[in-house]
């Protein structure tokens, strides 16, 4: 087996910066799009095929309570995919919040409780090929970073801020 992945010392390392990421630095931009954006810029969309703000952080709360929180680590949640890009603006901002903080606290929940040597252990996913928890944790960050930037770049424009260099702020 590869050192990289039997090392407990950088199994730990990493399952932090995942922490870091997933906890606290994709989180935080995404509160702080949410706080600068008006109510109605939240469901904004280019276009019908398009996602506004608020689809995007139901998105990225399904997929991480799914992936993180169903798969890794046994929680009953059942995700409902479609219903993340069809809503059109029934879920208010406060909603938005909750549903972020309750996510965020699910996957600290998940990655405090995870013993770094257990990433190798292999998870069985819906229609996809088994994958390992190390894979999961790393799916799940990437797509936190994905859509996040999403977000963030949805709020420059609609705003026309830059806001202050998000990402070193809440990334450090």
């Amino acid at each position: 087996m590869d050192r990289a992945v039997t090392d407990p010392s950088l199994a730990a390392l990493l399952l932090a910066e995942a922490r870091r990421r997933i906890v606290t630095g994709f989180p935080d931009q995404i509160r702080d799009c949410l706080e600068h954006l008006a109510d109605d810029q939240l469901w904004w969309r280019a276009s019908d095929e398009a996602n506004a703000v608020g689809n995007l952080v139901l998105h990225v709360c399904g997929s991480s309570r799914h992936y993180l929180g169903r798969v890794v680590w046994g929680t009953p949640y059942e995700r409902d995919r479609r219903a993340e890009f069809a809503e059109r603006g029934e879920v208010t901002r406060a909603e938005l919040f909750r549903l972020l903080d309750d996510t965020v606290d699910e996957a600290r929940e998940v990655l405090d409780g995870l013993d770094p040597m257990r990433l190798l252990e292999t998870r069985e996913v819906a229609r996809e090929p088994p994958q390992t928890i190390l894979s999961l944790v790393l799916r799940a960050s990437h797509h936190w970073a994905v859509h996040t930037g999403q977000i963030v770049y949805a709020t420059k424009l609609l705003t026309r801020t830059g806001l202050d260099e998000l990402w070193m702020r809440t990334m450090v």
